[in-house]
């Protein structure tokens, strides 16, 4: 039986996918005068906030000159109009979870720069256990959720991970971690074929499955 639940958050619970990439391209416009290309950005992506912004840029993420206030004022702007809510039924399945007693971790590639104000705007605070973010540097989730499970004292086989890219379940499984392919996002149809090489354990192309997956799962 599953004790604990561990979900991605960009095409996970909400549809930011756009908003993350027209954040970095306006940042990068602002200050540049240069407006990468979506695909530019994409490549980046499995790097954290830092990680990301440093290669658009050209700069060493550690660097106490990267405009990373800048980047979080722009993805703040572009919220409302971009990602205003998250999927329909995500915050109250989180609830209703966390009131079973079940565990609950946020594992996502972002930062706390752009994380909290998402989690905030998307009325998750509080419903998380742990909340483990992104490295500048190189997709970290396998480290994160293997965290995870030291912080919560569980097995592999007693939590799943629920996200949306090939990476997330090729770098779950090499913890062997069960994941939920969240394929209910704008982008999905595009990574459909890498998703479904890989194997994911469940695949779900609408939200209102998960409930009914994580009821049996849990019970």
């Amino acid at each position: 039986m599953l004790k604990g639940i561990i979900f991605d958050m960009d095409g996970t619970l909400g549809d930011t996918l756009q908003l993350c990439i027209e954040a970095y391209r306006g940042t990068v416009q602002e200050l540049t005068g240069r407006t990468p290309s979506a695909e530019e950005v994409v490549s980046y992506f499995g790097l954290s906030d830092r990680g990301v912004l440093g290669g658009l840029l050209g700069m060493n993420p550690d660097s106490p000159q990267l405009p990373i206030d800048t980047f979080v004022r722009v993805y703040c702007e572009r919220h409302d109009e971009l990602a205003p809510a998250p999927f329909p039924g995500a915050t109250e399945l989180l609830w209703s979870l966390k009131k079973k007693g079940l565990k609950l971790a946020l594992l996502t590639g972002k930062e706390h720069y752009t994380a909290v104000p998402t989690v905030q705007k998307y009325g998750m605070q509080g419903v998380f256990d742990l909340q483990l973010y992104g490295d500048p540097y190189y997709n970290c989730k396998a480290d994160n959720l293997k965290r995870a499970m030291e912080a919560w004292q569980l097995g592999p086989e007693e939590i799943i991970y629920v996200g949306d890219a090939p990476s997330d379940i090729a770098l779950s499984h090499s913890v062997g971690v069960a994941i939920i392919n969240a394929a209910w996002g704008s982008d999905a149809t595009a990574e459909q074929s890498a998703c479904t090489a890989l194997n994911p354990e469940y695949r779900l192309t609408d939200f209102a499955e998960l409930e009914p997956l994580l009821t049996k799962l849990t019970s």
